[in-house]
């Protein structure tokens, strides 16, 4: 039986499975497993590992997914008032309690964390089932989740080595004291143990990529992380705010073996038409690349598209890339102003090495594209102009990925935007609550303010294939304005026109997964 907007997924893919993961002790425990949210993000890429090794710990797994079709998290249509229309909450529950699991696990992201509370609330309710809480929110803000009474434990930052552990002893009614990277109550207090050693990514089992179905296929694309972490600072990002919980170690790679293990399993199994490499960082280690993209090449042998940094990229990385097969390469770049970028954002690129690296691409024929953040602190109507005068100078530009700022907890943005006069005093404690924001939407800014920003991020959407003539008669006055009444749809065929004229292989993947996605959650409401 399915559910609105849900999957109960209950039967393990033992077939894309190995026996290298991290193995527990004890007899069987049932475990539920939940999330909440959009699939192609890091978090719900390493629940596929973890639900393996969870399962090579012996133990049962129930998977409860609620792919928050048209809500904050949806990639391609936010559409609020229909999300809510949709939800089940009620349905969400009976099933999670129908697990009859020893312990129930959500995984939960800052803009999903108040989904997260309520419905915990309503499952501790039903049954007094322990829950943990794992994910990005928890790990930034644990005392705030450690408030909640229905939250009994939270795992603050990697969870594979320490999950079977502790489902085994909350299981069973074992003491937790001494397990790392906890947070936990003993005699009506909070406490926590001491971070957990960062795991061994070559020994992690290969992920479920069945976990996700039936919202997601893998036959067109494929999705995979070969790393954790980013060497850089920037001060609005999460591996930033990870980084602050994990310590400075906590960037590192897979091997090539561990990594063509996985590829070359996967196409075995899906024979995928593309990939994408979803690492915020694929470039800076020559020797590694270079041996990467020889075997790639070799034993898969389709396009793929991954993220670069404009530092460190140079000839040799762009050589490198193509020759094995990148057909497109996405690179943060945030805004065209050299101050902003250095001082607020703390990015080292310089425009004159942005322009070196977007010539290089165009030299190799490597399509890319550029994200460009729009809300920071400090930022006039003048940078925007400016963005498009430099974005218009471009050969190759695939596209411009308008991202809108959303504030994390800890992030070292929130003392800027301070500053600024942009948020309240108490914002840290606000962010700790959940902010229900991602950056598809604008979460500050005057009224005005936001009808600017909104009519030049449509501009910055369809920049590559507008006619100079067309953007000169948008830029006087305020008609910028007028591009944000496109409709979404309207804007997303124009989109998909820039698509085919690059060979983006990313676009017609969503085209394929997203009807299927509405679909099933509208049949499945009924």
């Amino acid at each position: 039986m399915v559910v609105p907007g849900m999957w109960l997924f209950m039967t393990p893919s033992r077939r894309y499975s190995n026996t290298s993961a991290l193995p527990g002790e004890g007899g069987a425990v049932r475990v539920a497993l939940v999330y909440h949210g959009r699939y192609h993000v890091r978090q719900a890429l390493e629940l596929e590992t973890l639900a393996v090794v969870i399962r090579n710990g012996g133990h049962e797994l129930a998977f409860v997914y609620d792919p928050d079709t048209f809500g904050v998290t949806d990639n391609v249509l936010q559409i609020r008032w229909l999300a809510r229309l949709i939800a089940a909450p009620d349905r969400v529950v009976r099933r999670i309690v129908d697990a009859h699991a020893d312990i129930v696990v959500f995984s939960v992201l800052p803009n999903t964390y108040a989904w997260a509370r309520d419905i915990a609330r309503r499952v501790r309710a039903a049954a007094p089932t322990p829950i943990l809480f794992i994910g990005l929110h928890p790990s930034l803000v644990p005392e705030r989740v450690m408030q909640d009474a229905f939250v009994d434990y939270v795992i603050q930052g990697e969870c594979e080595a320490v999950i079977n552990p502790l489902i085994e002893a909350a299981g069973a009614g074992r003491t937790v004291c001494e397990i790392g990277s906890l947070w936990y109550r003993q005699d009506g207090a909070v406490r926590h143990t001491a971070r957990a050693d960062l795991v061994d990514l070559d020994r992690l089992p290969l992920p479920d990529k069945e976990l996700f179905r039936p919202y997601v296929s893998h036959a067109y694309s494929y999705a995979a992380m070969v790393s954790r972490g980013c060497p850089y600072q920037c001060t609005f990002c999460e591996e930033t705010c990870a980084k602050k919980v994990h310590g400075p170690k906590y960037f590192r790679r897979r091997s090539v073996d561990a990594v063509m293990a996985e590829l070359v399993a996967a196409k075995r199994r899906y024979g995928f038409r593309e990939m994408i490499f979803k690492d915020s960082y694929l470039s800076g280690d020559r020797t590694w690349l270079e041996e990467l993209m020889r075997r790639y090449r070799a034993e898969i042998g389709v396009p793929f598209k991954c993220f670069c940094t404009i530092l460190g990229f140079d000839e040799d990385t762009a050589r490198l890339l193509k020759e094995g097969g990148c057909y497109c390469i996405e690179f943060g770049l945030q805004t065209w102003n050299e101050r902003l970028r250095r001082e607020v954002l703390n990015r080292r690129e310089t425009n004159e090495a942005a322009f070196r690296v977007f010539d290089l691409c165009a030299t190799h024929k490597l399509w890319y594209d550029v994200d460009h953040m729009f809300n920071l602190p400090g930022e006039t109507q003048g940078d925007h102009r400016e963005g498009v005068a430099c974005y218009r100078k471009l050969k190759c530009l695939n596209r411009v990925k308008v991202h809108f700022l959303v504030y994390l907890p800890t992030a070292g943005i929130l003392d800027h935007a301070r500053e600024a006069g942009i948020l309240p005093e108490d914002v840290d404690a606000k962010l700790a609550e959940g902010w229900e924001s991602d950056f598809y939407d604008q979460g500050t800014g005057t009224k005005q303010e936001r009808a600017t920003v909104a009519g030049f991020a449509a501009l910055y959407k369809l920049l590559p294939i507008l006619p100079q003539a067309a953007v000169r008669w948008l830029l006087r006055g305020n008609r910028v304005r007028l591009m944000r009444w496109i409709p979404g749809p309207i804007m997303a065929l124009l989109q998909g026109l820039m698509a085919w004229r690059s060979g983006d292989l990313r676009f017609s993947t969503y085209l394929r997964i997203y009807p299927i996605k509405v679909w099933r959650t509208w049949v499945e409401r009924g």
